[in-house]
């Protein structure tokens, strides 16, 4: 039997680590365009390295500072979705399923780039990826291939980065997340 109070405070406790603001420092926003926006027409991804909770404001905002770019190789291939075999063979609009509409992470890199902020005191915050031909907005593939919640940052073909906290834990929600951007 389902126990309403543990639910209740899972979900406060994932709304209370949900950052309202996500700050680029150094010149991080103008790393992940150049890095991600490469591979175009192909989707590019990146990780997103930095702190959590670093301070909260005023306002008791709870912000994140994004502080390193890990590039990543868009490893994307029809047989590696094996949960979604019919993911290949579907086309969208015109264009069949491939790296210009699909990305996935390599997960080797993903476990190197833990390593890595974990010996520099800092966390993975989350993922970025591009969508060269369209708005900087998850779409549903993004959202039907998202299976943990956290942070998914968006950058569309002009260089408009959008970040967004996908909930994921009963019923899936998304939330525009503040972006502020500092040299």
């Amino acid at each position: 039997m389902p126990n309403p109070d543990r639910e209740n405070s899972v979900q406060h406790s994932i709304k209370m680590n949900q950052p309202t603001i996500i700050r680029f420092k150094s010149k991080c926003d103008e790393a992940l365009r150049k890095n991600i926006l490469a591979p175009a027409p192909e989707e590019g991804c990146a990780l997103l390295i930095g702190t959590k909770a670093n301070g909260k404001t005023l306002t008791n905002e709870l912000i994140w500072e994004v502080s390193v770019i890990w590039p990543c190789c868009n490893v994307w291939e029809c047989n590696m979705q094996n949960f979604h075999k019919n993911q290949c063979q579907k086309n969208i609009g015109q264009e069949k399923a491939s790296r210009i509409n699909r990305f996935a992470i390599d997960p080797r890199e993903q476990l190197r780039a833990q390593k890595w902020a974990r010996n520099e005191k800092l966390s993975i915050l989350g993922s970025a990826h591009s969508h060269p031909s369209s708005s900087a907005i998850p779409s549903k593939l993004d959202l039907s291939m998202n299976y943990s919640t956290g942070l998914m940052t968006i950058i569309n073909g002009l260089g408009e980065i959008r970040a967004w906290w996908v909930n994921n834990q009963t019923k899936k929600t998304l939330t525009e997340i503040k972006i502020q951007f500092h040299s």
